[in-house]
């Protein structure tokens, strides 16, 4: 909140709080200025806000005025663009609120947002080519809804942010990154003659953490770009969701590894990835000393990377430092998790690999 949320009066702390920690799509919500009708805003007193919207690849500063005698009364707002706000859309936008919901604040930010969207697409008509632009896209079957589009008299250009049409289903969640939004869009900038200047990937925290190294993969698609064409969104959906599905398989194989190895050694599985099921350590001991095995899923399927430390058994470096024994290797596992056999596979072939590097592990050390 940058500082401000100690100015915030208490009947709308939690209007503000709840609608900071909500997400929007193309970026987050930022709370930029207090005030009250004092001079100098005093502690727990302000209830002027203003807020940033994220649109189109830009933001939007719009100021609510609540009543702190009325707390309950819906807030006046102003968009600092100085957009044309008539007082049926007000009542319109207002009607839904009720100071007894926590996220009504949240429904009039979206609200706000639409009333935005609605002046820039008339802003937009008013230019041929950004209107032939508009209007294509829309007679080839992308809906309004996933258009975001705006003009910038300043930089004498306009956005184009296009929003792919994708599911979460079936991904793996992020429980540590404190965001489930799943949103991708195609970010155009174009000239007054409709020339691509510039053009990128936005999407969500979420889905870029679940992307991984997927996502350099994904910029140097769209990088190719240079036309806005229906045929190469269509093209770009189809390559995020074969990458996605790819995520997918690897996530469902992960989690029926991790689950197996529950199984197998209960007592041995010190960590597991919770999100993305992609790691999971073992530690196991014998005759009083500590060996690890760290197995990591590779994007093949089948193939797993298989890390083995001995950590009673150090090997001194270069720069004359003990470090533990360490192998490293790629497993391939010719059962999938899902069959009947897997479990016996797994075990046979690890107590095999972890058998092997133990022996490996005392020679090596009793050889130096």
């Amino acid at each position: 909140m940058n500082g401000e949320e100690n100015n915030i009066h208490p009947a709308f702390f939690a209007f503000v709080e709840k609608a900071l920690a909500s997400e929007f799509e193309g970026g987050p919500v930022e709370l930029i200025k207090v005030a009250s009708r004092a001079d100098f805003v005093h502690p727990h007193t302000g209830h002027y806000f203003t807020f940033r919207l994220p649109f189109s690849g830009k933001c939007v500063d719009w100021e609510l005025l609540f009543d702190p005698e009325n707390p309950a009364r819906p807030p006046d707002f102003l968009c600092v663009e100085d957009i044309n706000c008539d007082p049926e859309i007000y009542c319109q936008t207002v009607q839904f609120w009720d100071s007894g919901q926590s996220d009504c604040l949240i429904e009039l930010l979206h609200q706000l947002k639409q009333i935005y969207k609605i002046y820039q697409v008339s802003q937009i008509m008013t230019f041929s080519k950004s209107a032939e632009i508009y209007q294509s896209l829309v007679n080839a079957g992308v809906t309004e809804e996933n258009i975001e589009a705006c003009y910038l008299p300043e930089e004498r250009k306009f956005n184009f942010l296009i929003k792919l049409n994708t599911s979460n289903e079936g991904l793996p969640k992020a429980k540590d990154l404190g965001s489930s939004l799943f949103y991708a869009g195609l970010l155009y900038s174009l000239g007054m003659d409709g020339k691509i200047l510039t053009h990128s990937l936005i999407i969500s925290p979420y889905l870029g953490h679940i992307l991984g190294s997927f996502l350099e993969q994904l910029h140097l698609t769209f990088s190719a770009s240079q036309t806005v064409d229906v045929n190469v969104l269509h093209e770009f959906n189809a390559t995020l969701d074969r990458v996605l599905n790819k995520i997918r398989q690897k996530h469902r194989r992960g989690r029926e590894i991790v689950s197996a190895l529950l199984g197998l050694y209960p007592s041995n599985v010190v960590f597991y990835d919770e999100d993305l099921y992609s790691q999971v350590t073992l530690l196991f001991k014998w005759d009083n000393a500590r060996y690890v095995a760290h197995l990591e899923s590779l994007e093949l399927e089948g193939e797993t990377k298989l890390c083995l430390f001995a950590i009673d058994c150090p090997v001194k470096t270069s720069k004359d430092e003990n470090v533990p024994y360490t192998e490293t290797e790629t497993v391939t596992l010719m059962h999938k998790p899902s069959s009947p056999g897997f479990s016996k596979h797994l075990y046979k072939t690890l107590s095999s690999k972890i058998r092997l590097f133990i022996n490996r592990a005392k020679k090596h050390v009793s050889s130096t």
